[in-house]
């Protein structure tokens, strides 16, 4: 009895021996998630991006201020007569190849440069993709080939879930720094929900829908502030009056959320199995379509488009023929360019031309890119997040005809016919 109980206490130590090894050369069990941050690499960017924009967000003013010293009239304060300020990568600190992704200081940051305008780039992790979890939406950095550039220890977990999803982070974030720690913090937000692939399937497929829903749930934070039916403002669930939401006052969106995506969601509107906050079309204001070049999923609307997403070097290269007829759909189409190759920033010039002379709406900058310092000066967005289009880019309102009153001699007396007229 003595041997066997000796037996299993040399078997016990042992079985601790290699456990405790296990731990310490994998470093896993008792690995600090956070230890990345140490890295000189992490500290020196934020560094950089704290002493880039720390001031920035005292410089800045609410778009409410501008109205009331703005010459512009108020018929003419639509929403789509204003550019904005946006960031692409939100979330992500840089540098482009095997940076940080931190959506606290990520998102602060932002915040503090003036973004209003956010954009998510979403894609699923091929190997994350099994039997117990599929098609689960995150954040993503992928450069123009497709590969994943976020550093690996700050990008965990790989495979997000319902507990634990980046995308959910960043909206809180988003919610949180927006509409509090920032001069401009009555300001609209807009999210643009930049789909780069869907899982395969219909549209109205279930492993599709389920995709796109759980991107819905991740957009709680943002409940209270979310379009729905607005009060003598229209109702935008649904993207069911897209051209109101963008001939509507600006100043009517303070405080408020705008959901734009360009993902086909249709499909929710015929399974209609799915709770508002986990219907995505429900939520999503205005959908985006492309007029040149498929980014991501994308699609070209057969119908009337009020949204588009294109490349910046597309707007270049437009016919002169057609500059006109393309700055007359873009005075009621919010339009946003992207670089084609995700690590670049748009040039100066290239902004220059294709928001001053097309009148696109939005171009977002990466915030850990010195060629994008330019977007933080005057006459662009240094005071304000939201500044006006000079006045031949912006949509104007048809006046109100009121028509004039009848010659009485076309007067039929309703139809009667009057009495002839006796001797």
């Amino acid at each position: 009895m003595n041997i066997l109980y000796g037996l299993i206490i040399i078997i016990a130590v042992l079985l601790f021996i290699v456990i405790i090894q296990h731990l310490l050369s994998k470093k896993e069990g008792f690995a600090d998630p956070s230890a990345y941050k140490q890295d000189t690499a992490y500290t020196n960017q934020v560094t950089y991006l704290s002493t880039r924009y720390s001031d920035a967000a005292n410089a800045k003013r609410p778009i409410t201020t501008l109205l009331s010293t703005t010459d512009m009239p108020q018929e003419q304060q639509n929403f789509v007569n204003f550019y904005a300020l946006g960031c692409r990568l939100t979330g992500y600190l840089g540098p482009m190849s095997n940076g940080y992704f931190d959506s606290d200081i990520g998102i602060q940051t932002a915040v503090n440069a003036g973004c209003r305008v956010f954009v998510l780039d979403i894609d699923y992790i091929d190997k994350c993709c099994g039997e117990a979890i599929q098609y689960f939406p995150r954040i993503v950095v992928r450069d123009v080939q497709g590969k994943f550039m976020i550093q690996s220890e700050s990008a965990k977990p790989m495979c997000n879930s319902a507990d634990k999803s980046n995308i959910k982070e960043v909206c809180d974030k988003i919610n949180f720094y927006a509409f509090s720690s920032c001069q401009n913090n009555t300001d609209p937000v807009v999210i643009v929900l930049y789909f780069l692939r869907q899982p395969p399937g219909s549209y109205k497929s279930n492993t599709v829908l389920s995709y796109y829903s759980n991107v819905a749930k991740a957009l709680a934070p943002f409940s209270d502030r979310l379009l729905t039916n607005e009060l003598d403002g229209g109702t935008f669930t649904r993207q069911k009056q897209e051209g109101r939401l963008l001939i509507n006052n600006i100043a009517d969106y303070n405080g408020k959320v705008l959901i734009f995506s360009n993902a086909n969601t249709n499909g929710f509107r015929e399974v209609n199995t799915y709770s508002p906050e986990e219907d995505l079309d429900y939520l999503v204001n205005l959908r985006l379509s492309y007029s040149q070049r498929k980014m991501g999923v994308t699609e070209n609307k057969s119908s009337t488009p009020y949204g588009i997403l294109d490349t910046a070097e597309n707007y270049m290269i437009i016919p002169s023929d057609r500059t006109e007829d393309v700055i007359e759909q873009t005075k009621l189409r919010w339009t946003m360019c992207l670089s084609s190759d995700p690590a670049v920033s748009v040039s100066s010039d290239t902004y220059s031309k294709i928001a001053n002379t097309i009148g696109i709406h939005c171009a977002p900058v990466l915030l850990f890119d010195d060629a994008s310092k330019y977007m933080f000066t005057d006459p662009l967005f240094k005071t304000y997040s939201f500044i006006p289009k000079p006045l031949p880019l912006r949509y104007v309102k048809p006046p109100i005809v009121t028509p004039a009153e009848p010659n009485t001699v076309t007067d039929a007396k309703g139809g009667s016919l009057r009495s002839p007229i006796t001797a």
